[in-house]
């Protein structure tokens, strides 16, 4: 393909998104000029360089989020029964808790920081969420 094919290949593929953009807008009753407006604002402030809407993004998001939690709950639950005898009881009495700081965390009500200064105010423990060694050094002070 040479590169003036390219070219108008990517400008139809921009043009059917835009219209894609513009009719969900109009069909939710908003205006498909700022609808477009609003979409060009975000990917220039987020760097998206694909072909999906803001509404398909936060959508796969709030899936990679509820995967992440259950993912990481589970992991913490095995290392609690593997590593500290934790019976179903206390693994389903972690597993409510756990979910309600996640629900706090997609609604908004409270901050990941918010999660970690508690946990060094009651128990010392530092996690600095802002290292991104996935190895997790918690220090104690």
């Amino acid at each position: 393909m040479s590169k003036s094919d390219q070219i108008a290949l990517g400008r139809n593929q921009g043009l059917a998104f835009a219209l894609k953009i513009a009719a969900e807008a109009q069909q939710a009753g908003k205006d498909p000029v700022e609808a477009l407006r609003v979409e060009m604002r975000a990917r220039r402030l987020m760097g998206l360089q694909i072909l999906a809407t803001q509404k398909e993004l936060d959508k796969a998001s709030e899936t990679i989020k509820a995967t992440t939690a259950k993912t990481m709950l589970s992991a913490c639950m095995v290392v609690l029964w593997e590593q500290f005898g934790f019976g179903k009881v206390r693994l389903a009495r972690l597993m409510e808790h756990f979910m309600t700081y996640v629900m706090a965390l997609n609604e908004g009500s409270i901050g990941w920081f918010d999660i970690t200064d508690l946990l060094k105010e009651k128990t010392g423990i530092t996690i600095d969420l802002t290292d991104d060694d996935i190895r997790g050094k918690a220090r104690t002070e």
